[in-house]
């Protein structure tokens, strides 16, 4: 099986990538809903005006801005405002671009369909670059499982519809990680160079995304690679400046207050770390996943067992949880801040199917009860209604998991069972894109 297995190995992530690409492409320019988040309208408005006027315009309620104009497009009101400081320009000029190519002729010229193409390149990026990050750190079997999960998670597949920078930064930060890792096996510095200027880049199109640089130096640190952690951030370092000399040289006040206001104005509190949990945002509204969640039980135990031998995967996940409970975490209806951990969340469920799946009995009921459960509620209780019969079906096959505990003669049959219910779930994953609307 195995032979096999690696003898299609492409073969299948090929076919991993077209159903990622047809759950995303489902329904693109609908859900989620135009204005979800206006957010990717500014990313776009921003490039075209560099692009076209070379002065950074896009909307913001922001008060720090003087220069503002009122306006309605697509029945909803924005405020322009000129010059647009509050974020570096990379990522915009990505998304201008696309829309410029798309056929935009200017700001005014964009919808959606315009749009969201950009997404969709980007989401299933993302799927390939997490089967490449994970084959090389963990091997190809790993790999296929985290693609074909990533792929699929609907929390993952509708929320990678969005043009926002989140979905830009997770598969550029996964391929810094996987040129670092070909660095550290192959000393070619090619590699560790390239990831250090994807990583500037990266940090230039959103500054939170210092994360990937400052995940990598962690990394270098942690093997104990001084000089490489020093040429590593000399590169970054210069990449990362620009965004200040941009800021200083369109408006340097206003930079700078707005620099002091981005440091302040999210919603931080001692509680904002139970709100990851507490408030499952998708984008503006609650989307209860429980791939999301039994994705932070299951790195949770992977961080126990060995840091060692994860942390490729382990560093750059807790480096981007402290930047997120120290900058970023409990802003209402914001759902997308949550997108960067979701690859690592996907990985590490992986190596636990690998590791527990039919071998620990009570992870094993664990792992079906919690996605089994929500996916039901977005499947069936969503096209049929709510039943009793179904729910307690479900929870009766689960607990059947259990039964070589006390019989273990029903090994074989329970593990046989076990495989037929996560391929069910797998299948309720599929069901519940299709299904998801926001009425």
């Amino acid at each position: 099986m195995d032979k096999y297995l690696f003898k299609f190995r492409f073969l299948i992530l090929g076919l991993i990538l077209v159903l990622g690409l047809v759950l995303r492409q489902n329904d693109l320019y609908t859900w989620p809903r135009l204005g979800a988040t206006f957010d990717e309208y500014a990313w776009v408005w921003l490039g075209i005006n560099l692009i076209q006027n070379h002065v950074p315009i896009s909307w913001s309620p922001h008060p720090q801005y003087e220069n503002k104009k009122d306006i309605i497009y697509q029945k909803a009101h924005f405020v322009l405002v000129k010059p647009y400081l509050e974020h570096p320009p990379f990522f915009g000029l990505v998304a201008g671009s696309y829309a410029l190519v798309n056929g935009a002729k200017d700001v005014f010229d964009i919808d959606l369909s315009r749009i969201r193409g950009l997404a969709l390149i980007l989401g299933i990026l993302s799927i390939f670059i997490i089967y490449v990050f994970a084959a090389e750190v963990y091997g190809y079997k790993i790999g296929l499982l985290s693609s074909f999960i990533y792929a699929t998670v609907p929390t993952i597949v509708i929320g990678s519809r969005l043009v926002q920078n989140e979905n830009f930064f997770i598969p550029f930060f996964l391929l810094s990680l996987y040129l670092t890792i070909k660095f550290v096996k192959t000393k070619n510095s090619v590699f560790r160079n390239v990831a250090a200027v994807v990583c500037g880049f990266l940090a230039l199109s959103k500054a939170p995304w210092v994360v990937a640089g400052i995940s990598i130096f962690l990394i270098f640190l942690f093997l104990k690679r001084y000089k490489d952690a020093l040429k590593f951030i000399a590169i970054v370092i210069p990449i990362f400046s620009l965004y200040f000399l941009y800021g200083i040289y369109f408006d340097s006040k206003l930079f700078f207050d707005l620099l002091g206001f981005q440091l302040q104005r999210y919603d931080l509190t001692f509680n904002s770390f139970f709100a990851l949990f507490t408030s499952p945002y998708l984008v503006d509204r609650f989307l209860i996943d429980g791939w999301i969640y039994f994705g932070w039980f299951a790195i949770f135990i992977l961080s126990l067992k060995n840091f060692r031998k994860n942390y490729l995967l382990l560093l750059p996940f807790l480096t981007y949880f402290f930047i997120f409970i120290f900058a970023i975490p409990n802003e209402p209806q914001h759902g997308w801040y949550r997108y960067p951990f979701y690859p690592f969340l996907v990985i590490s469920i992986a190596l636990f199917i690998k590791e527990y799946f039919n071998k620990n009995r009570i992870y094993t009921l664990l792992l079906l009860m919690f996605t089994g459960l929500s996916m039901l509620q977005l499947t069936w209780a969503t096209y049929f209604g709510f039943s009793f019969i179904v729910l307690r079906l479900f929870l009766v096959l689960c607990g059947l998991s259990l039964l070589p505990l006390f019989f273990p003669k029903t090994l074989k049959k329970t593990n046989m069972l076990n495989t037929a219910l996560l391929t069910f779930i797998f299948l309720l994953n599929i069901w519940s894109v299709f299904l998801y609307n926001e009425q």
